[in-house]
């Protein structure tokens, strides 16, 4: 069947402001192929795939832009049904990778689909369509200023993307534009004079001129088989002739006829007479055997010599007799290894057991001897309980085991409440204000506010994303890139996100969606930032990369100036393993700058001067240098001054006094909870510390 309707197809890249002459890597343009599914034959697919987030090499968006093309034609039912499969398809794949811990990549992508005179239209992300037909102009969505509306969430950053599909009538003459979300710049009566051009080649001419800095744009127009381009476009091949060569090319195959070919007997296998040979001796053997048992017992019991004598053929007794044997064989090894695993387990019990019968006779004088007998015991208890897990013997000997290492270590056991699950997440960054709770998700580059109850062990309501706090958003003509942490601004009493690109936005907690961007200066020579805070309203970046943390000056909440180094001259440090910082806000500390570094040591400078500072008074067992730790908080509130460190290796958290000197050591009873421990935050006045571990937020009370 040809198509009704042909498409002339225009692209339009423009990067920095230079028209690109090439194709978008992500434009792709398809008829269906000859081994379409059914309902797909007289299909034609647009695609046109872009960037989100960082960007990703050429090949990504022009294989997605395939994989597009080839999973849309392999599925069968309605139109819309297989645009939404291919959508799901291309995120599944791209969510699977993000999740795996490789480099993550997101794309925006949106769809067509000319079926005769009707169009469908699908969008995931920040991309928009507009199409003019009958002199009326149709958008998708059908406000380009509502950024809510425009910036749906990428590919690869739900388990199950936000698709937006509309049907539309087209005939002859109508016009298609696909383009990214800088359409959103323009306005719409511009953009429907640029489409009533004479050609496609004008058009984007026109709809460039009205471009600032970059776009991708895909220009369709919709014509009968029989016109001829007016342009210069790559010419395909039309649908009639494509039709008519299908008609034709169906030649008429004769019939093939085999001649009689003569069976010949195949020679006997000699490998396998020999084991024919061999199991008809065996049946042999034990039939005899049975036979004779038979009349032995026939004549003990006195059977009848009327009696009717039962016969089987010979292959179900050789299937009998071979069998037999083998099945006591098979029944003996199951028994063989199910008692040596029974063996095994009896013989880990008690080595345990001996372990915590030496552990127990040590001195307590000796914490060091004790501490080691006690680890070695808990390490047996974990050996056996791989082999038989809820084994009451084994259930008491762990309880005891944590309850004398707890008190020798010092450690305080507390229990884990959980305040919310965040889906598909990984929180990162936490941050409090009063009764607000800010948790950085890294997947997704997404910021939540959590309102916490009076009590703060519990949470009012759902978790609530910020708008303009995610990947993708635009907030004063800027567009949010992947967020590097979160900090708060006490001048101006804002919550403030950072991303990779320098985009800075700061929203007030009372009108959280009233928010304002900028964009701050030198942000592309940053190497590998990990941490950002403010501190009087100025910045403060931690760029291990370049080893240096960037001080940036505020100027009435502006940052229009270039960076300074905080770190300078023979004393800078090398921050190439440093993991977090803060700085003092209080006390005779004030202004201090504590950098925290993965080997547990934790320096402080002054006007980037190293000063003085060590870990002191940590008892027998408890060393923060070998915890590993990935991040702390210092709570400089007069109320209860003090450091916390987390550690996810032990699913420990330390808390010292400013000064370094040991406090406390706290675990929980769902140490499997805390594996991913990331950040932790504390509450002074009612005693509670919280934790983010993987996509959850937990908090307990410290006394």
């Amino acid at each position: 069947m040809a198509f009704e309707l042909e498409a002339l197809v225009g692209h339009l890249f423009v990067v920095g402001g230079r028209v690109i002459k090439t194709t978008p890597p992500g434009a792709l343009c398809e008829v269906a192929p000859k081994k379409a599914a059914r309902g797909r034959e007289t299909d034609t697919l647009f695609v046109l795939v872009l960037a989100s987030g960082s960007n990703a090499p050429v090949t990504f968006y022009e294989q997605m832009a395939t994989l597009a093309a080839e999973r849309y034609f392999a599925t069968g039912g309605s139109v819309t049904s297989a645009l939404r499969e291919m959508l799901n398809t291309l995120n599944n794949n791209l969510f699977e990778h993000n999740a795996s811990g490789r480099k993550p990549y997101e794309a925006s992508i949106i769809t067509a689909v000319l079926r005769n005179t009707e169009l469908y239209v699908a969008r995931v992300g920040a991309t928009a369509a507009v199409l003019r037909h009958g002199g009326n102009l149709s958008t998708l969505p059908e406000n380009l200023n509502d950024e809510e509306a425009l910036f749906l969430p990428p590919l690869g950053v739900r388990p199950i993307p936000e698709v937006q599909l509309k049907r539309f009538d087209v005939d002859n003459g109508s016009r298609l534009l696909l383009v990214d979300n800088n359409v959103s710049e323009l306005k719409l009566d511009n953009i429907s004079q640029a489409m009533v051009a004479s050609n496609l080649e004008v058009a984007l001419e026109d709809y460039r001129l009205m471009v600032t800095s970059q776009t991708q744009a895909m220009l369709i127009e919709f014509v009968p088989p029989e016109v001829t381009a007016p342009m210069p476009v790559v010419v395909g091949e039309s649908s009639k002739v494509i039709a008519s060569e299908l008609a034709n090319a169906k030649p008429v195959t004769p019939p093939i006829t085999k001649p009689d070919v003569p069976k010949v007997p195949k020679k006997p296998n000699p490998v396998l007479m020999f084991f024919k040979r061999i199991f008809s001796g065996i049946a042999w053997f034990w039939g005899s055997f049975f036979t004779a048992i038979g009349q032995l017992l026939g004549r003990l019991l006195g059977r009848s010599a009327d009696a009717p004598t039962v016969r089987y053929s010979a292959g179900v007794l050789s299937a009998l007799v071979f069998f037999l044997p083998l099945g006591v064989v098979m029944i003996v090894v199951v028994a063989w290894a199910a008692g040596i695993g029974e063996t095994r387990f009896e013989e880990c019990v008690r080595q345990a057991q001996d372990a915590a019968s030496i552990a127990r006779s040590l001195s307590t004088g000796n914490p060091t001897s004790t501490i080691a007998a006690w680890t070695a015991t808990q390490l047996k208890v974990n050996e056996c309980d791989t082999l038989r897990v809820g084994d009451p013997t084994l259930a008491a000997l762990k309880t005891e085991t944590l309850q004398v290492l707890d008190r020798l270590q010092s450690v305080e056991r507390r229990t884990l409440v959980t305040l919310a699950v965040l889906p598909n997440a990984n929180i990162t960054s936490l941050l409090l204000r009063g009764l607000d709770l800010y948790a950085l998700d890294s997947t997704n580059s997404l910021v939540y506010r959590l309102t916490l109850g009076a009590d703060g062990m519990s949470v009012a309501g759902t978790p609530q994303p910020i708008i303009n706090m995610r990947r993708g958003a635009s907030v004063d003509g800027l567009t949010v890139g992947n967020i590097i942490d979160i900090t708060y601004d006490d001048q101006l009493n804002t919550v403030a996100s950072l991303d990779t690109n320098g985009t800075l936005v700061r929203c007030p907690p009372r009108f959280i969606m009233q928010c304002d961007a900028q964009r701050i200066q030198a942000s592309e020579t940053w190497r590998n930032p990990v941490a950002v805070t403010m501190w009087q309203s100025n910045l403060y970046v931690l760029d291990v990369g370049s080893n240096q943390l960037w001080r940036y000056s505020s100027s009435g909440g502006n940052y229009s100036g270039v960076p300074t180094e905080y770190f300078g001259g023979a004393t800078r440090p090398d921050l190439t393993s440093a993991v977090d910082f803060a700085i003092s806000t209080a006390g005779n500390t004030r202004g201090s700058v504590y950098t925290l570094y993965s080997n547990g040591v934790l320096t402080r400078h002054f006007s980037g001067e190293p000063q003085s500072f060590g870990f002191a008074g940590f008892p027998e067992g408890q060393n923060i240098s070998t915890a590993s730790p990935n991040g702390f908080f210092l709570n400089d509130s007069p109320i209860d001054t003090a450091f916390f460190f987390i550690s996810p290796s032990i699913r420990a958290i330390y808390e010292t006094s400013i000064a370094g000197s040991f406090i406390a050591s706290y675990r929980v009873d769902q140490e499997n909870m805390l594996a991913v421990l990331s950040d932790v935050v504390a509450e002074p006045s009612q005693q509670v510390v919280y934790l983010s571990s993987g996509n959850g937020i937990f908090a307990f009370k410290k006394n």
